[in-house]
Formats: C-alpha cells, sequence, structure tokens
C-alpha cells in the first residue's frame, strides 16, 4: 500500500530536473518512481530572469516526468539555488515564561523569533530556513534541546539562510505559470546535502561541494548540524567558456569537448579521433592538444577552489573536516576532478551522487541530479508535527506568506 509521494523540482542554468520519490509502508528506502528533465530557459546563472519562459521549462520536464512512470499524486518540493542565497548568525535572548523556570518547546520558539529580529540586512531577502545551533540557559548550559531544563533566560544561536526575494517571487511565477503548485522552497545546497551526505559524515564535520552549470554552492555540517552556507557565481559553463576562448572555437563545440575529452589529469586525456570544426564554407578538422585543454580547464578550477579555501579560513574550518571534501553536481563528473581537489584543498575527498534508493535509482544514478533528488527527500521527511514557524516555506503558511513578497 502507497503511503507517501513527493517530487523534487531542480532550477538549474542548464536544465530543470524532477524526480519523483515514494515512501511504500513496510520498505526502509524510497523509491524512485519517475525522473525528468528539459532545457532550462528564463534562468541566467542561476537567476531566474523570465519567469513566463521557464514556466515551459518546467511544464517539459514534469511532462517527462509523468511520461517515465504512472505518476498520480505527490507534493512539489523546489530546490532553489543562485548567488542570492545567504547563510547568517543571530542570538535571541528571552525571559522563561514559567515560574517554576522550567523551559518549555514555547520558550525555545521565542527565542529563535527573538534571534530573528536581530538579524541584520533583510532587505529585499526571504528566509527560507532557521536552524537552531546551539541553545544557552541562564548564559552557563549549552545545549542543543532545552526543553525540560531550569533557567531564568534561555538564548538561541541560530542560522538563517536567506534568498533574494525577487528570485523567489519569479520561481513562484514561473511555477504558478506551468500550473503546478509548490508545497515547500528549500534551499538547494541542503537538498544537495539531503541526497548525498551520511549522517556520520555530518557529525564528524564535511564539506558538500555542489559544482553546477552557473554557480558553486558551499556548505559545511558539524556536529550534526548545519554550520555555513555560501554560493559562488562560477560553475562549470564557465569552464566551457574558457575553452572556446583559448582554443577559438564555439561554445557547442567547446562544450562537447569538455565532456568528451576534458580532463584535470593531462594523462587521462586522449583524442583519438579529430574533433570537426564546421567553418564557413566547409569541414576543418584540428587536433586540439590535450595539455592545452587540462591547462585551460585546470585554470579556472583553481579560481574556484581559492575562492573555497577563503571561505574555509573564513569560518575557521581549514584542514578540520575529518569527513573532508564531498563533491556532487553536474561538474562533479568531470574525470581527475577527485584528485586536484585534494591537492588544492588538502583535505580527503570523494563524488557522490543520490545514494539509499530504491525503485528505479538508475535514473537518478548521477551526481547532476542530487538537488532535484534530496528536495523529494526532504519533502518525504517533513514532520507534520514541525512547527510551521521552523520550516521551510510550506501549505496555507507559505501562501499566506506570498502575499507579502516585493
Amino acid at each position: 500500500m502507497r503511503s507517501r509521494g513527493a517530487i523534487g523540482i531542480d532550477i538549474g542554468t542548464e536544465s530543470v530536473k524532477a524526480v519523483a520519490l515514494e515512501m511504500m509502508a513496510g520498505e526502509a528506502l524510497p523509491r524512485v518512481i519517475g525522473a525528468g528533465a528539459s532545457i532550462s530557459k528564463g534562468v541566467r546563472r542561476g537567476v531566474i530572469i523570465a519567469p513566463e519562459e521557464l514556466a515551459a521549462s518546467i511544464k517539459e520536464a514534469i511532462g517527462a516526468l509523468r511520461k517515465s512512470a504512472a505518476i498520480n499524486r505527490g507534493d512539489v518540493h523546489l530546490g532553489l539555488g543562485g548567488v542570492g542565497l545567504v547563510c547568517q548568525r543571530s542570538k535571541g535572548l528571552v525571559a522563561v515564561s514559567r515560574a517554576d523556570g522550567e523551559i518549555t518547546k514555547e520558550d525555545s520558539g521565542r527565542a529563535i523569533l527573538a534571534s530573528e529580529t536581530n538579524l541584520s540586512h533583510l532587505q529585499n531577502k526571504e528566509i527560507l530556513h532557521r536552524v537552531p545551533v546551539v541553545y544557552r540557559v541562564d548564559n552557563e548550559v549549552a545545549t542543543y534541546d532545552p526543553v525540560g531544563l531550569s533557567g531564568v533566560k534561555l538564548e538561541a544561536e541560530v542560522l538563517f539562510i536567506t534568498a533574494f526575494s525577487q528570485n523567489l517571487k519569479n520561481a513562484l511565477n514561473a511555477f504558478e505559470g506551468a500550473d503546478v503548485e509548490i508545497e515547500e522552497v528549500s534551499a538547494a545546497p541542503l537538498a544537495a546535502a539531503e541526497a548525498v551526505l551520511e549522517k556520520r559524515e555530518k557529525e564528524a564535520g564535511v564539506m558538500l561541494l555542489d559544482l553546477g552549470a552557473s554557480t558553486t554552492s558551499i556548505i559545511l555540517f558539524e556536529e550534526g548540524t548545519l554550520y555555513s552556507l555560501d554560493v559562488l557565481p562560477f560553475g562549470s559553463s564557465h569552464i566551457t567558456h574558457d575553452i572556446a576562448m583559448g582554443l577559438r572555437i564555439t561554445l557547442e563545440e567547446a562544450e562537447k569537448i569538455k565532456i568528451n575529452y576534458g580532463s584535470v589529469e593531462p594523462a587521462a586525456v586522449f583524442l583519438k579521433k579529430p574533433v570537426s570544426r564546421q567553418g564557413a564554407s566547409d569541414l576543418v578538422y584540428g587536433n586540439y592538444s590535450r595539455r592545452k585543454l587540462s591547462e585551460i580547464i585546470e585554470a579556472r578550477l583553481s579560481d574556484i577552489f581559492e575562492l573555497v579555501e577563503k571561505h574555509l579560513k573564513k569560518v575557521e574550518r581549514t584542514n578540520l573536516l575529518p569527513s573532508g571534501i564531498v563533491l556532487t553536481g553536474g561538474g562533479a563528473n568531470l574525470p581527475g576532478i577527485e584528485n586536484f581537489v585534494k591537492e588544492c584543498l588538502k583535505l580527503h575527498v570523494k563524488v557522490a551522487e543520490p545514494n539509499n534508493l530504491g525503485g528505479f535509482k538508475e535514473k537518478v544514478n548521477n551526481p547532476a541530479w542530487s538537488v532535484a533528488v534530496g528536495a523529494a527527500l526532504l519533502g518525504l521527511k517533513k514532520q507534520s508535527s514541525l512547527s510551521p514557524l521552523l520550516r521551510g516555506r510550506t501549505g496555507p503558511l507559505f501562501k499566506w506568506l506570498r502575499a507579502f513578497l516585493p
């Protein structure tokens, strides 16, 4: 008997991906029951600029999903990315409400709301997630769950993930144009983490790098909870542009060369046959140097991982991640990237794709599907008892909040 179903959608610069998962009664793993994708339109560098064009891409992806499997139901969950995603820390202090000093769930909720009022730089931004990091009772006892403890004052330190209001509004308009109702919006890096990271990795300390087409998302976990998040405005499409300029070829040719021959291990690249170029009047053949190709790719990746290293220094976690770095996203398919990142950042590195799935899991057996799968997993995981103030945007509250977006 079917129990729950969820559809996860990832809006990327190059493609829109949709995957349907389902939990069956008595089974431990969610089943992949369908997947579909389309060419993304109306998105530039991870930002939605033309909702009406994106709506057509969403319709196409959902249509491909429905063709791949008989899907009659399932809440839709979006993994929203882009450079507008920002993570901020804030603290809130409240007095314990009960006369006997026992801390209640309402007290912890008020402390979180108090921390929200102390946030800065919220203009033109919307809060997607509120993640309590630690609570302090009377500035002495630190705990992850203060309910049941006794004290006079309760302080909450909370991580807030925000997105640009306009980008969120454009996403909602695009889904409305596609006649698709969204149940919940989650930050794309959190969704990817849900799909590929293991609990023990989050506990020990880990960084997930999602190498997308136009952006690279950074998300760190420590002691099982979110530690930091950032989005860099560079991705694998920038490598394509560099190849096109370096080899003086078209973007289409550069993308084919990157996919078929690209590597950051020069010895692994062999141009076994010439790559054709369509000239103005005839077909021209040319053998492109494997060393030149690798140099171009490595130069751009070095720039990206230099920024990643700066983030690690900023949050004081350089060489302090026992579980190392996990790579995902379409850019993680580049041959040799594990060793390259290991040399750049001096940490253990592995490439990961969505795991712990049943059903037609081969449909999403690729790092590029991490956000879509993770968004669906977050939908399945959502607990009805969780306070809507602490969740992402969901249900009636989501619809009510939408009216206040600029």
